[in-house]
């Protein structure tokens, strides 16, 4: 594959190298990793970000990109950017929000980035509601 970012869910030879490479993460975050077992995992070009980060930044990038192209964040919710599934992600942050599961880290990014909270739909919908009332 020539990285180290192996899947959560990933099997290798009926063992669970995904959840194995997730606990080396989470021991060396916790300071319980033996610095001998540490230096080979980073011989072998380990990377400490786990995989979800690695790809939320990815998926960042991408909304940025959507928004210097469109003027906005509100991506919706089936559009696909450079093969990947932008509008999905952001309703993803959105709910992560809701249920405060989302890092306040990446909920700055995403703030100072312009995104609206609000899900396009409902943004859409309080809109022509206002061009109802307009017309009655």
């Amino acid at each position: 594959n020539g990285h180290c970012n192996v899947p959560h869910k990933h099997v290798e030879q009926g063992k669970r190298l995904g959840h194995w490479v997730n606990t080396q993460r989470s021991k060396k975050r916790k300071n319980m990793l033996e610095q001998r077992r540490e230096d080979l995992l980073e011989q072998a070009g380990f990377e400490w970000n786990n995989i979800y980060d690695t790809s939320w930044d990815a998926m960042f990038a991408l909304l940025l990109q959507f928004k210097t192209k469109n003027g906005h964040c509100n991506v919706p919710h089936k559009h696909v950017e450079q093969g990947k599934r932008l509008g999905h992600w952001v309703n993803t942050q959105r709910s992560k929000k809701r249920k405060n599961m989302l890092e306040q880290r990446r909920e700055d990014l995403l703030e100072q980035a312009g995104f609206e909270w609000n899900n396009i739909y409902g943004t859409s919908w309080d809109a022509m509601v206002a061009l109802l009332l307009q017309f009655k």
